[in-house]
């Protein structure tokens, strides 16, 4: 249970008059504790705990912000909670008095694991916001949004060695703990089976030992045991990489490169404070995150009147959506889609006009042609030339269609929409927007390199979820000392 705050007192300590002494006047987590207001964090927590019962808890306060200090120095738990015991700066941030000792480290876990819900990360992050507003730091209406990659904390395996291993666990923990259920096991695959062979055998062995697990009190044996069985039943062991880490996946950083890890979305104002975050999976695409983005920001009380991003933003349905919510997109469209609304020509091929026919480099025109209407608007043609003539043509080593199976050429139309965008694109106005989006790219490194986004401090979509957050919380409040006045 929480203390009673009308009966907490300030304990007056001889050696206050250290922190004066040493702390300097612009040290970092004095101007923290001089600017920023903490005492959201114990009403909004206030929930979390018993009312009546329990030993008195450390206050949600105190645990807050150590919590923010190790994001803030990128440090574990042990490293944290040892520097805090002899580093005066840190004391002063926590509101304790020099001599006082430091909690235990598994405090840490249980309070995160225990106290702070998904719906609170979001509130703490608002708070951040509200306060950054409340002194004049969030001007303008316009957000920047992009994605930033965090590896996973464990290694990624082949689906095959992930069951491999949670089967070996399963049948670890039955030779310690229930022996005679080990004569039930039936004869392992080889080392070169396949996944499916793999998945034969692991049904065969849950179901030797069902009864065995069943009549056991093992909790342990229990829950392996039901854990593996779902993987199997749902298929989701086809999915995931890692038998300590079931929530991450793989994700692209580039067109040739690759990363095992979650994802982490970022809509940022332009004036550098973060205004939404979402935290997914490594393979989930960035568009799609764009409306969470945008409600998160507008519900956090930026009112967004422009999001700047990157051509991955760009799609119809974002589109809509933006204009649905009176907002303006200022990303580029997929090259794809610009070449399509020009309808460029290959150098060599033209359409006679006469003939209403696609013409080849070496002059001749094509048979037939087939249109077809796409769902998202845009017209395929496509323009199908003579076999025998490309077979005998002294340009079809050079030629598109001449190396083609089907001998054909095809061009896409775009819509009236899309040429519109296109023409949006061309403009000054646009042109200019875009020169911001460095910006959330810088806070992204800042993110990754000094408070160690780069990889997952622990295992699971929910732990990355508040690794994030915090993190996401402790840049907000850094920006905000350093550009409040004095």
């Amino acid at each position: 249970m929480l203390k009673d705050t009308n009966q907490m007192t300030m304990d007056l300590s001889p050696y206050q008059g250290l922190y004066e002494a040493i702390i300097p006047q612009d040290h970092i987590l004095r101007k923290l504790k001089d600017n920023i207001d903490f005492s959201f964090v114990n009403p909004m927590l206030r929930k979390q705990y018993c009312e009546s019962f329990g030993r008195p808890a450390k206050e949600p306060e105190m645990m807050f912000k150590l919590l923010f200090l190790k994001k803030l120095y990128d440090l574990s738990d042990e490293q944290l909670i040892s520097r805090a015991q002899t580093d005066m700066a840190h004391k002063y941030f926590l509101g304790l008095s020099p001599e006082d000792k430091m909690i235990d480290p598994s405090l840490l876990t249980k309070f995160r694991k225990t106290r702070i819900t998904e719906d609170i990360l979001e509130d703490m992050l608002k708070e951040t916001i509200q306060q950054a507003i409340q002194k004049g730091l969030v001007k303008s209406g316009t957000i920047i949004v992009d994605a930033t990659h965090t590896e996973a904390a464990v290694r990624a395996k082949r689906v095959t060695q992930v069951l491999r291993d949670l089967t070996r666990t399963l049948r670890k923990e039955i030779y310690k703990h229930e022996y005679d259920l080990s004569e039930k096991f039936p004869e392992k695959p080889s080392i070169e089976a396949d996944l499916s062979e793999e998945i034969a055998y692991t049904y065969e062995l849950l179901e030797q030992i069902q009864s065995g697990v069943e009549a056991s009190d093992n909790a342990e044996i229990k829950a392996l045991y039901n854990r593996i069985r779902e993987l199997l039943d749902s298929d989701r062991i086809r999915q995931i990489r890692s038998k300590d880490d079931e929530d991450a996946r793989f994700g692209h950083k580039t067109p040739t490169s690759t990363f095992f890890g979650y994802k982490t979305h970022i809509a940022m104002s332009d004036d550098r404070i973060i205004t939404g975050l979402e935290v997914t999976d490594g393979s989930k695409p960035d568009g799609e995150q764009l409306p969470n983005l945008l409600e998160k920001s507008k519900r956090n009380g930026v009112a967004v009147k422009e999001i700047v991003g990157d051509m991955a933003y760009v799609s119809d349905s974002n589109l809509a959506f933006c204009e649905e919510h009176h907002t303006e997109l200022y990303a580029k469209t997929n090259s794809a889609v610009a070449a399509a609304a020009n309808a460029q020509l290959e150098e060599g091929f033209s359409y006679s006009k006469d003939a209403h026919m696609m013409q080849c480099p070496a002059g001749h025109l094509a048979m037939r042609v087939e249109k077809r209407d796409a769902a998202n608007g845009n017209t395929y043609y496509n323009y199908y030339f003579s076999a025998k003539k490309c077979k005998t043509c002294p340009m079809r080593d050079k030629c598109r269609v001449g190396k083609s199976k089907g001998r054909t050429y095809s061009v896409t139309c775009a819509n009236d929409a899309h040429k519109a965008r296109l023409e949006f694109e061309s403009s000054e106005e646009f042109s200019d927007k875009l020169r911001i989006r460095h910006r959330i790219e810088e806070k992204n490194g800042e993110m990754k390199t000094a408070h160690g986004l780069r990889r997952a401090d622990s295992v699971g979509l929910a732990a990355m979820r508040l690794q994030a957050y915090f993190t996401a919380i402790v840049v907000n409040m850094k920006r905000i000392v350093a550009v409040i006045p004095g």
